[in-house]
């Protein structure tokens, strides 16, 4: 999709955890072809996610099997879709955090691709991209992932695989390694 819209990439931004899985490939993939952009990652999740890998929770979820998980998952996103806010908040671009390097790249890029795996509320995206945005006001920004969960998120991104489709991908908490495709 990014190659037939032909937007071409100064640099890419992956962001950890789950987005970095999705930006490393690409990013060794465009190098092969003889990509010479710059490559960053940047960590900015959610609270509740901090706290599942902190807890003894991911335990319990490494137990269970998938037929009581899969409705947890629904219901995780069902309860994000109802506690989120009608309007985006801003207080989590306060901590978006780039080095020196990063800040300086970013100044001096025109185009810039943010990759994540998912947008849930699209709150990390959208906070990521107007911290890159008040760095650099004339750059482009476009966001990669490969699913959108949330019916209505803050940011639509620019590339997606999935819409309103629970991925359990390998480096997922819950993800038990055994999982296979068709």
């Amino acid at each position: 999709m990014i190659i037939s819209d032909k937007f071409d990439i100064d640099i890419i931004i992956g962001i950890a955890t789950g987005g970095i899985y999705v930006s490393r490939p690409m990013h060794q993939k465009l190098e092969q072809n003889n990509w010479s952009g710059k490559y960053h990652e940047i960590k900015l999740s959610r609270p509740s996610t901090e706290k599942k890998k902190k807890s003894n929770i991911k335990i319990l979820l490494k137990k269970l099997p998938y037929f009581m998980l899969n409705p947890m998952r629904k219901l995780e996103v069902y309860i994000f879709e109802y506690l989120k806010s009608k309007e985006y908040q801003s207080e989590k671009e306060n901590k978006v955090i780039f080095t020196e390097t990063q800040v300086s790249d970013i100044k001096g890029a025109k185009s810039i691709l943010l990759v994540d795996d998912a947008i849930d509320t699209g709150s990390t995206i959208l906070a990521i991209t107007n911290v890159i945005k008040t760095i650099n006001p004339k750059v482009i920004v476009k966001t990669a992932v490969l699913t959108v969960t949330h019916k209505r998120p803050y940011i639509e991104p620019d590339y997606t695989l999935y819409t309103k489709v629970l991925l359990r991908c390998p480096w997922a908490i819950d993800y038990k390694g055994k999982d296979t495709l068709g």
